[in-house]
């Protein structure tokens, strides 16, 4: 007799990376009331803590001075002395 879990596997898989589908909802609707859910929810399980979800994306490198200025100061407007007393009456 074939294997069928593993079509199994990739639709829990797909169901949970797709549609966002706790495992064992995802594993229930494939597998129905079959004595497969505890295995498909397991192998799901261990599946998404083994994932790396931000693999290959490319890691940024520390600053060489350790102070990093939030603003461009020479783009700040200088503050002028004069008061505002538009709507103030």
């Amino acid at each position: 007799m074939p294997d069928s879990s593993v079509p199994m596997e990739s639709d829990v898989q797909f169901l949970t990376e797709q549609f966002g589908i706790p495992p064992f909802k995802a594993a229930r609707l494939v597998a129905g009331r079959t004595e497969h859910v505890e295995e498909l929810i397991e192998k799901e399980l261990r599946r998404q803590q083994e994932a790396d979800p931000l693999a290959g994306i490319p890691t940024p490198r520390p600053p060489k001075d350790e102070f990093i200025s939030d603003v461009e100061e020479a783009m700040l407007k200088p503050l002028v002395g004069q008061h505002n007393l538009r709507g103030a009456g």
